[in-house]
């Protein structure tokens, strides 16, 4: 980390502790406030926009919502300046404040032990490595994952990966379900006897790593064209990925949208991803998964898994897009689906619907103070 960077951070650390310290020291906690709060998009989504609907059937009264995308951009980093100054005023006003990501204000604070603070990760399942995993990450000014009191997962086969992630103690690490799951379960499988639908949906990658992605994208664009049968291209790009404009076919479609992901899954007929935890998510549906990973060795370098991937997943790989798109056309309608039946069982084990009821109880009772 350069000398510039490093001084950036640890003024932001500074500042941002000093206003967090002061707005604590003037306004305090307010007894019952639950705030529900996301950097990773404008809007609810996901695990934070389901409790939310649950906290609203209860007799909290409290709620306050906290959304902010952050887009990289001149203008973007002085929001984000702006937002992160007012999640710190809400962190220090809040009884119980809830986030789905890596939220950056939060790691820059001593926090105090009457702000609790609840990690309701975003993602169902655990792959590739994050937060304290990753190298050096640990000697970071801004050290991540941070200052949470409880983490709550969807299942118990994942808590080691957490425990690595995130600075906290093994029985805060609370595998009673993902609120997001309930939604899932009531979701079934769309069949196109014509016009079928592929999701492809790249992850991000850290630093310079990034822009490669687009071009990943393009090439997967290209081989596309010489699909046989018709078929609709859904790409999904990551939150934190900038959009670059680019000419598209008639049958291909590019979108920033998490919700828009939830609500297509049902209709598709294939997944293609690289290393994303989606692969787990719509494994719920029994469909194929193939996995086009043409850095495969570099992301293990700068990044990794907590699993053996290719043996967890066991679905087919590819480090070209061609090779995807030969196997679509030449074995995708004759492939065994034993590898995603077993995917689904390994990674849903409440499918009670049931959990944002548990995630709603346990969060209302961190406003008791039991």
């Amino acid at each position: 980390m350069g000398r510039l960077k490093t001084l950036k951070l640890v003024l932001l650390h500074t500042s941002f502790n000093f206003l967090y310290q002061f707005f604590y020291k003037i306004f305090g906690p307010k007894k019952g406030r639950i705030t529900l709060a996301t950097m990773r998009s404008d809007q609810l989504n996901d695990n934070l926009k389901a409790l939310h609907q649950g906290l609203l059937l209860t007799d909290i009264k409290q709620i306050k919502i906290f959304c902010y995308h952050y887009d990289r951009t001149f203008s973007g980093k002085l929001g984000f300046l702006l937002a992160s100054i007012k999640a710190l005023y809400l962190i220090a006003r809040s009884d119980v404040f809830v986030i789905d990501d890596y939220f950056f204000p939060l790691y820059a604070i001593h926090k105090h032990e009457d702000n609790q603070v609840v990690q309701l990760w975003h993602a169902i399942g655990s792959l590739k490595k994050f937060g304290l995993s990753l190298p050096d990450a640990d000697q970071s000014v801004m050290r991540p994952h941070t200052n949470y009191d409880w983490v709550l997962i969807n299942a118990k086969t994942d808590q080691r990966a957490y425990l690595d992630a995130m600075a906290i103690d093994e029985a805060h690490v609370l595998a009673i379900g993902s609120p997001m799951v309930d939604d899932l379960l009531n979701h079934r499988p769309q069949c196109h006897s014509v016009v079928r639908r592929i999701l492809y949906s790249p992850t991000y990658r850290p630093g310079t790593q990034g822009k490669q992605v687009m071009n990943y994208i393009r090439k997967m664009i290209d081989a596309c064209q010489q699909l046989t049968g018709q078929w609709e291209i859904y790409i999904s790009l990551h939150p934190y990925l900038k959009l670059t404009s680019m000419a598209l076919p008639q049958n291909v479609h590019i979108f920033q949208d998490a919700e828009k992901v939830k609500t297509i899954m049902p209709t598709v007929d294939l997944f293609i991803t690289d290393y994303s935890s989606l692969s787990l998510t719509f494994s719920y549906f029994e469909r194929p998964i193939l996995l086009y990973t043409p850095d495969y060795d570099t992301y293990m370098q700068t990044s990794g898994f907590y699993v053996d991937y290719y043996q967890y997943l066991k679905a087919p790989y590819f480090s070209q897009a061609t090779q995807v798109v030969n196997y679509i056309n030449n074995k995708l309608d004759y492939m065994d689906l034993s590898y995603v039946h077993n995917l689904k069982q390994k990674t849903f084990p409440h499918q009670d619907g049931r959990n944002t009821e548990r995630v709603v109880q346990f969060v209302k009772k961190l406003t008791r103070g039991e």
